[in-house]
């Protein structure tokens, strides 16, 4: 298959399902896979999105947790659409520790929203691929904290990092259905929730800055843009793999005492 530039990253006729869509990166992602040209499913906790949906984006309320009732949304999409192609599983949550008590329930909180349930939203999508027939790809959001880890957050970086291992072996046992599982792990990016944190703690930021080779935060488009790709035809022939949306930060760890 050989495709012109404009057609790479064309959507059209395709029908996607983004968790955590309610806000910041997964309202980016809906928004940016819908304007190109995909029917958008977003998915979120909150009983309306934080940020109003583009055309092309329909929104459920649903906690992911809640296995049964997602599954219920894919069956329900494929039902209408007699088609899924795309899964985005961003939704995540982080939990800090507040005093001893707190860190089995925090580690384990964080593992069952940010591992289990994408697994289980993963295979919930997968399985009306198949029905389908067109193959697919799901997208998982991942994180540098669970690539090299970071102090007090043992549970954030057990489930990222576990994610991402995930995307291998669901990659293995799907490639012969045409499915592509790949990572986006991103770094420091700036959100309405964040905003003030990255930007007005200014010791914290130098420090960040110190590490990030293109010394600035991202941007939630910079994200989804990475999402389309690995969504749309132009990223055809990647799956099990990671893309390092950082400005250079895991890298820079890497290289760097």
């Amino acid at each position: 298959m050989s495709l012109s530039p404009e057609k790479l990253f064309d959507l059209t006729g395709r029908v996607a399902i983004v968790t955590g869509a309610s806000r910041g990166i997964g309202a980016k992602i809906s928004d940016t896979l819908a304007r190109s040209g995909a029917k958008v499913v977003g998915v979120a906790r909150s009983d309306q999105p934080d940020e109003v949906p583009t055309d092309g984006v329909e929104y459920f309320s649903c906690d992911i947790n809640n296995h049964s009732a997602f599954r219920n949304i894919c069956k329900k999409v494929f039902e209408i659409e007699n088609r899924l192609d795309i899964l985005v599983n961003n939704a995540g949550i982080f939990l800090p520790i507040k005093q001893d008590a707190d860190r089995l329930k925090s580690f384990s909180g964080m593992l069952e929203s940010n591992l289990t349930a994408a697994y289980a939203c993963s295979i919930a999508a997968a399985d009306q691929m198949i029905n389908a027939g067109n193959g697919g790809s799901i997208i998982n959001i991942t994180s540098i904290g669970g690539v090299v880890g970071f102090a007090g957050m043992p549970g954030y970086a057990a489930s990222k990092g576990g994610l991402g291992h995930l995307s291998v072996g669901m990659a293995m046992d799907l490639g012969n259905h045409n499915i592509r599982i790949n990572n986006i792990a991103p770094g420091y990016i700036i959100t309405d929730m964040n905003r003030n944190t990255l930007t007005e703690d200014l010791p914290g930021r130098n420090r960040r800055l110190a590490r990030l080779m293109l010394k600035r935060h991202g941007e939630t488009w910079e994200v989804a843009a990475a999402a389309l790709f690995l969504a749309s035809d132009a990223g055809s022939y990647l799956t099990g793999d990671t893309l390092h949306v950082d400005g250079g930060w895991f890298m820079q760890g890497m290289t760097y005492p």
